[in-house]
């Protein structure tokens, strides 16, 4: 089945922005105030209801020392709508899509951060806790209410070229907010990982993630992996990169439901100091009933910016894509990402879509910065839509 719908034009219909403004170094002898703010217009036009939003963050805290090792933290965030036109995984809107970012004010941080030596920190409380390159562990920066967690993070240094951190928490404060049945995830998370310098071969990274969910049992799981990361010279200006990552994901505990999945990553590619092309490959096992997930990951970024393939289908996700980036300009620099993305199954090699992604970015003034992005989704498959993200 073809599905069609409309395609926006970038920089007039599908206009899409983020100004942000920060204040987050602004030390004082007493304390350091932090203020982040983000204006954003996103549109999603998928085949069928589409939605429009035009929603306001903020965010307003103070960092405070208490002794010499020990400072407390504590953040508040709001995000409202200017222009609701849409569903935000909350509150239905006959007729709309889902955009989610429900409106909120709560209290994003609160925190004890205490650094008795360079190689050790203990954080407790409420905290963005962001592991590796977010795909298992992250705040998803993308949505207005970012994901936090009520936690206790350890932070050590055995070694310069060592990293090790551990971290407990009983609450993921999801993007929904906590008006949402699911909005707070309650129970057991521990997530672990080692970082080291390799040297030439470069930074490898393991990790486990053990999540015991109490009123989300078929997210509860066991995951294990390494990840390996480096870049080569080969002649002056010009780097090979490489990326390789596998990870093997059992249920656990409280989940009813019974697997044994991969998650499998690598990257080929070359750089120089302003510009990035790479080949890549992602793949989420599927077995036709459950499918490998990444639950607490920022999604967005990963399978395309349309956000249409979230949670990975029962048969699973291979998305073999292109990437590239430059930047132009130096006084004024504007940054240029594109992607393309081929999705199919892991199981039958169904194909389940295309994608197109176009991102520019620059900073406008000290402390702000505009973006604007569009990602088109086209598909035959009756799984997903047509869509377009803005």
């Amino acid at each position: 089945m073809r599905q069609h719908v409309l395609l926006a034009l970038a920089g007039v219909s599908a206009l899409a922005f983020a100004a942000s403004a920060r204040a987050a170094e602004a030390p004082t002898r007493t304390g350091q105030l932090l203020l982040e703010a983000r204006t954003r217009y996103e549109l999603y036009d998928p085949d069928g209801p589409d939605a429009e939003a035009v929603t306001m963050r903020l965010r307003l805290g103070w960092r405070q020392p208490l002794a010499k090792s020990l400072t407390a933290l504590i953040e508040m965030e709001a995000v409202g709508a200017l222009v609701d036109d849409y569903a935000d995984g909350v509150h239905a809107k006959p007729g709309k899509a889902t955009i989610t970012d429900p409106e909120t004010v709560e209290l994003n941080r609160a925190a004890l951060e205490w650094r008795p030596t360079a190689a050790l920190g203990v954080d407790v409380g409420r905290q963005r806790i962001i592991l590796g390159n977010a795909r298992f562990v992250g705040n998803s920066g993308w949505r207005q209410n970012e994901q936090t967690f009520d936690a206790v993070k350890l932070t050590a240094k055995p070694a310069k070229s060592v990293t090790l951190t551990y971290a407990y928490a009983d609450r993921v404060r999801r993007p929904l907010g906590r008006k949402s049945s699911q909005g707070v995830w309650r129970g057991d998370v521990h997530m672990l990982q080692a970082e080291a310098d390799l040297g030439a071969l470069g930074k490898g990274t393991a990790y486990a993630l053990l999540l015991d969910l109490d009123n989300a049992p078929t997210q509860s799981s066991k995951t294990f992996g390494a990840r390996l990361a480096g870049a080569h010279a080969l002649r002056p200006g010009l780097s090979g990169t490489w990326e390789l990552e596998h990870a093997h994901q059992v249920d656990w505990k409280s989940n009813p439901r019974n697997f044994s999945l991969n998650y499998d990553a690598a990257s080929l590619g070359l750089k120089t100091a302003r510009s990035a092309i790479s080949a890549n490959l992602e793949r989420l096992q599927g077995d036709g009933v459950n499918a490998f997930q990444t639950p607490l990951a920022s999604l967005h970024g990963f399978q395309g910016l349309s956000d249409v393939i979230g949670a990975t289908p029962a048969k699973g996700v291979r998305d073999a894509f292109l990437r590239g980036t430059t930047t132009i300009g130096v006084k004024q620099p504007l940054k240029l990402t594109g992607e393309a993305h081929d999705f199919d199954t892991t199981v039958g090699s169904q194909n389940l879509g295309r994608e197109v992604d176009v991102v520019v970015s620059t900073p406008i003034a000290k402390g702000w910065t505009f973006e604007l992005g569009v990602a088109r989704f086209e598909t035959q498959s009756p799984a997903y839509p047509d869509a377009t993200r803005a």
